[in-house]
């Protein structure tokens, strides 16, 4: 026994800096079961052999008897209680709970000074993300992204002194930029918007052709997995759609709370201040004696976001240098939002609750598989997974449906005439070559819509603006008649001179079919092309593949327009803008290619920057309920600006017990049935056939959704827009 008490008084002994001395935020971080055993076996050799011999050897159960001894026997030792007490602490423990605890040496109390060495790690973190500079690059490593956080509380008991309180602050985060793009040129915008062509703001023909490749492949993909004839070709389809930041986009990202701010951005003054913090803490200076030119940083959110603070910079226009204007933000609308919006815009233009009794439609599906969480347009953004899986589930059997149409067989067992025959001999390429061509019919029969007829007139409108306005001399300051020299005023009144007196015409003709339309087929063809656009524009930004993201946003701003989407088609349009033209090639491509963060890292596994946001904003209201009562906005900043630290605490702890970490991915629920049901619903209801003449009575005289497109406003729209951005956008 004396020998026992000789080494425990030696181990805990202020003049051996044990381990378990060091509370300090980096040892809790790193704290160690190993070295918590080696420690002690070394400094308390019989105190080690009895503790293991109770815990039969086990290394986790040594060293945690160890430390609650340990602790028991001065306080001081009391490194693994501060793990525990973060651990708790963030997993929503009450303070009650934890201060139980605390009294069985098990972990210690809250204390101000843990908090603070807390505060100070996250800050050298924030302070390492938004450093200014690449090694001797001129770029910023980091792009920020923000979101409001509203809270409402409600007493139990009302009075006057007691009522609701409404609490509405801002988050801000720092996201690493995980694509670079340093030989690119970073001195002038790639073009002046006013002279561009509005067509680069529509899909061509490339575009067009790159989105159906995307789409056969998707098609691909639901014949192998639901058609058992066709499951053999699994293996021989590409995994995923590869581009040339595959590696990058698969690396974990680094991101960190910046701050919470007490401000909201649905207020016009405290929005000017949130972009003033921003500048301050976030902007780097390259010039800091002149401030002649400050580091551009990207400032992503959703479009309500985007909008609140592009109109703070519009109330700060007439300020004398870019910082007095708060210019130096640049606005990305983030892909969640853009996902919702889309998704949206399916079942405001597909689903009607009073189609529920005409097979084929999404109502009558709905009810078919049983479906009552999912509810229409009015609550797709409450209720998006359940609305967005139903979407999913209807074009699987919308494909599945079409095979069995094209293949003329009766089901999926059956073997279909259209299959290769001596399987086993044919090459990889020729099987291929055979899933990629039935795919391909697919989406010729029953999905190709006809979308390059918007490019057309679009551009016929763009030769006719620019020879309108090469009749304009600046020296008279009217416009002058090529033929006869008449001087006019107005662009109008020199359209209409044309038009009257030389017979020009500036009207685009349409191409009127006289045949009578089969109004349930166009029904289907918009409704697959809606839905694949939705899940190629979901896998974009799984794979961080920012090429189809952009390619995909040209159309998505034509169907926000037919949808009377204003703010997600100005922002799209904005969005392409400054890949196309308001920014520099080298931070345009970086724009594009850091749209999504990964927080596990791996393949497919990255997220919209703004659902980053939205997972840490519901981790910071979690904290508020934790707090209960007791919450103010200075506990939650506090316990969200520590957030972070004590994950990486408790990982660290996960980790070395070999524990899982829980809810990085939902299971999957078998629709294998659901697909089957709708399929024959399909069926019975003649969808995949030609049958000129009939409609669906509730959606009386469908038209395909590109052709709804008046290309004559579109394109003034566009011109309106590129002039307003033209002097609002100050490069």
């Amino acid at each position: 026994m004396k020998e026992l008490k000789r080494e425990i008084s030696y181990l805990t002994s202020t003049t051996n800096l044990s381990l378990l001395r060091r509370s300090e935020s980096r040892c809790l971080a790193t704290f160690s079961f190993d070295k918590v055993n080696e420690e002690v076996k070394l400094f308390a050799p019989l105190f080690h052999k009895m503790v293991s011999t109770i815990t039969k050897e086990s290394c986790i159960g040594t060293a945690v008897t160890s430390c609650i001894a340990l602790k028991s026997a001065n306080t001081h030792m009391s490194a693994f209680q501060h793990v525990i007490g973060q651990v708790l602490d963030h997993g929503g423990a009450t303070d009650e709970t934890i201060d139980t605890l605390a009294k069985m040496s098990i972990s210690v109390s809250a204390t101000r000074k843990g908090q603070q060495n807390l505060l100070e790690r996250q800050k050298k973190h924030i302070s390492n993300l938004l450093e200014n500079e690449l090694s001797t690059q001129n770029t910023c490593k980091s792009d920020i992204i923000g979101d409001n956080i509203d809270i409402l509380r409600s007493p139990s008991q009302m009075s006057v002194e007691k009522k609701r309180q409404s609490w509405h602050w801002f988050l801000l985060v720092g996201l690493e930029k995980r694509i670079f793009a340093t030989g690119l040129d970073n001195t002038k915008p790639i073009a002046n918007i006013c002279q561009v062509e509005n067509g680069i703001f529509i899909p061509n023909m490339e575009d067009s052709s790159f989105l159906e490749q995307n789409f056969i492949y998707h098609i691909m993909q639901v014949l192998v997995k639901h058609v058992d004839t066709l499951r053999k070709y699994t293996p021989f389809i590409p995994q995923f759609i590869s581009h040339e930041h595959i590696d990058a986009s698969c690396r974990k990202s680094d991101y960190a709370i910046i701050d919470l701010l007490n401000k909201s951005e649905n207020k016009s003054e405290e929005m000017i201040e949130i972009l003033e913090y921003v500048h301050d803490k976030c902007i780097g200076k390259s010039d800091e004696e002149t401030q002649a030119h400050l580091k551009m940083r990207v400032f992503g959110g959703d479009v309500l976001t985007n909008e609140r603070a592009y109109s703070a910079q519009l109330a700060l226009h007439n300020g004398t240098s870019e910082l007095d204007r708060l210019q130096c933000v640049i606005h990305r609308p983030e892909g969640l939002h853009r996902i919702m919006n889309h998704l949206l815009f399916i079942y405001q233009q597909f689903y009607k609750v009073t189609s529920a009794g005409e097979p084929g439609t999404l109502s009558h599906l709905r009810n078919t598989v049983g479906r009552v969480d999912v509810r229409g347009p009015d609550e797709v953004i409450q209720k998006y997974r359940s609305h967005y899986a139903f979407v999913e589930d209807c074009l699987d059997a919308f494909i599945v449906g079409a095979y069995m149409h094209l293949s003329g067989t009766q089901n999926l067992q059956t073997e279909s005439p259209l299959q290769q025959t001596m399987f086993n001999f044919l090459s990889d390429e020729q099987k291929y070559t055979f899933i990629h061509k039935l795919a391909k019919d697919i989406l010729d029969k029953y999905v190709k819509t006809d979308i390059h007829n918007i490019r057309r007139k679009t551009d016929a409108l763009d030769t006719q603006s620019s020879q309108l306005k090469d009749m304009y001399c600046s020296e008279k300051m009217k416009y002058v008649c090529p033929i006869c020299n008449k001087l006019y005023k107005t662009k109008g009144g020199m359209k209409r001179h044309l038009n009257k007196e030389h017979g020009f015409s500036f009207e685009l003709g349409d191409e009127n079919s006289t045949t009578e339309k089969d109004h349930i087929a166009t029904y289907r063809a918009s409704f697959m092309t809606c839905a694949l656009l939705l899940r190629d524009t979901n896998d974009a930004y799984k794979m961080g593949d920012g090429n189809r993201i952009t390619v995909n946003a040209k159309f998505q701003m034509l169907l926000a327009r037919v949808g009377k989407h204003t703010k997600y088609q100005l922002w799209l349009f904005r969005y392409l803008a400054y890949i196309k033209c308001l920014l520099t090639p080298q931070m345009a491509y970086e724009y594009m290619w850091n749209c999504s963060a990964n927080l596990q890292g791996g393949l497919g596994r990255n997220i919209p920057n703004d659902n980053l946001v939205e997972i840490l904003v519901q981790t910071v209201k979690k904290k508020v309920y934790c707090q209960g009562a007791n919450a103010s906005y200075a506990s939650v900043r506090k316990a969200a600006l520590t957030t972070q630290i004590q994950e990486e605490i408790k990982e660290n702890l996960q980790s070395q017990c070999d524990k899982k970490k829980s809810g990085s991915k939902r299971p999957k629920a078998n629709k294998t049935s659901d697909i089957l049901e709708m399929v024959s619903e399909l069926n019975a209801a003649q969808m995949f056939d030609s049958i000129p003449g009939r409609e669906f009575r509730s959606f009386s005289g469908f038209e395909d959704l590109f052709t709804r497109v008046n290309v004559s406003e579109l394109h003034s729209w566009i011109t309106e827009n590129r002039e307003r951005l033209s002097y609002e956008v100050l490069n």
